[in-house]
C-alpha cells in the first residue's frame, strides 16, 4: 500500500507508518502533474499546506483511501467531494492543542501587562511605573468563541488558573466543565472582558470578527485570534481599536497569509495592516502558536495512529 507525502512531515510519522507496512514516496515538491502519472494508486495521501486538495484533484487518485493532515484544520481540502467518495479525511487538532492553548496565553499575559510597549521603554532609558499599570488575569471574564479541541484546551488551561471563562459555542450544548460556564453569544458580548476565537474556516465563520461583531460587547475588550487570520476582518478591527471598543489585540494568524502559511502576500502592505504594525497595544506573531518541538512530534505520531486504524477498517 503506498502513501504519497506531499509535504515534509516528522520522523515519527513516517516511522509509523513504515512500521504499519505503508510504502513512503516521499514528494515533497513534486507539481501536481508528475504526481498523478508517477503515483495515481497512492492509497495515503499526508499534506500540510502546499497543496490543496480539490475535486479535480481528488480524481486523480481513483484508489484513494484516506487523506490525512498533519495540522488542526481541514480548509484545504474539500471534505465534502472527499466524502462522496468515501475517502477519510483525518486531522490532528490534539497534537498542538496545548501549544495554542499556552500560546494564547503568553499573548494576553503580554498585552495586560504592556509588555511590547515596556520593553520599548526600558531600551529608551525610561523607567515609567504608573503608566504601565496592569491587570490581573483573574479579576477579567474570557470569553471562548469555539469549544472544539483548542477553544476547549485554552478554557481549561484558564480554568486551573482560577480565571472566569465563558464559552459559547453555535453547535454543541451540555459541554462546559469544571468552572467554565457555557453561555450564549448575547451573554458574552454583554459579560466578556476577552474574547479568545477558536473556529475553523469555513464559508459560515469567514469574516466572522467584523465590524458589527465588534460593536456587540458591552465592554471594551482585548482580542486573540490563534485560528485562521480570514476569520478577522482586518479593518473591523483596527476601528474597533480606534474607537476604544477593543483594548489590545494579539494576532498569531492574518488574513494576508498564504494558504500555505509560509508567508504574507507579495507587494505593498494594505493600509489595515501597517496600522496595526504601528501599534503597541497589538502583538502579531508568524502562525507559531501551534509550531513547537512538542506538538510537531505529537501531530506526527497521532496522525500516524489515526492513519493506521482507518485502514484496517477499509
Amino acid at each position: 500500500m503506498k502513501a504519497l507525502l506531499l509535504d515534509d512531515t516528522h520522523p515519527l510519522l513516517e516511522e509509523g507508518l513504515s512500521a504499519g507496512g505503508l510504502e513512503l514516496v516521499r514528494a515533497f515538491d513534486e507539481p501536481l502533474a508528475a504526481l498523478t502519472e508517477r503515483h495515481a494508486d497512492a492509497e495515503v495521501i499526508i499534506i500540510r499546506s502546499r497543496l490543496k486538495v480539490t475535486k479535480d484533484f481528488l480524481n486523480a487518485f481513483p484508489q484513494l483511501k484516506v487523506i490525512g493532515r498533519l495540522g488542526a484544520g481541514l480548509e484545504n481540502i474539500d471534505v465534502e467531494e472527499a466524502a462522496r467518495k468515501q475517502i477519510v479525511c483525518l486531522r490532528v487538532p490534539e497534537g498542538n492543542a496545548r501549544a495554542v492553548a499556552e500560546h494564547a496565553l503568553g499573548m494576553l499575559l503580554s498585552l495586560l501587562n504592556h509588555l511590547p510597549r515596556v520593553q520599548r521603554e526600558i531600551k529608551e532609558g525610561k523607567w515609567l511605573r504608573e503608566s504601565n499599570k496592569g491587570r490581573e488575569l483573574q479579576a477579567l471574564k474570557v470569553g471562548v468563541i469555539g469549544y472544539g479541541v483548542m477553544g476547549s484546551t485554552f478554557a481549561r488551561l484558564l480554568d486551573a488558573m482560577g480565571v472566569t471563562v465563558l464559552a459559547f459555542d453555535k453547535y454543541k450544548t451540555g459541554y462546559a466543565e469544571g468552572g467554565i460556564k457555557e453561555c450564549t453569544l448575547h451573554e458574552l458580548y454583554k459579560e466578556s472582558d476577552v474574547i479568545s476565537l477558536h473556529l475553523p474556516l469555513t464559508a459560515e465563520t469567514r469574516d466572522y470578527a467584523n465590524a458589527e461583531f465588534f460593536a456587540s460587547f458591552d465592554k471594551p475588550i482585548h482580542f486573540l485570534n490563534t485560528a485562521r487570520g480570514p476569520i478577522l476582518n482586518t479593518a473591523a478591527l483596527v476601528a474597533a481599536l480606534d474607537s476604544g471598543k477593543v483594548l489590545s489585540a494579539g494576532l498569531d494568524v492574518l488574513e494576508y497569509e498564504k494558504s500555505s502559511f509560509t508567508s504574507l502576500f507579495e507587494g505593498p502592505l494594505p493600509p489595515a495592516l501597517t496600522a496595526l504594525l504601528e501599534r503597541e497595544n497589538v502583538l502579531l506573531s508568524p502562525h507559531i502558536a501551534g509550531w513547537t518541538k512538542e506538538s510537531f512530534e505529537k501531530m506526527g505520531a497521532g496522525l500516524a495512529q489515526k492513519v493506521l486504524a482507518v485502514l484496517k477498517t477499509v
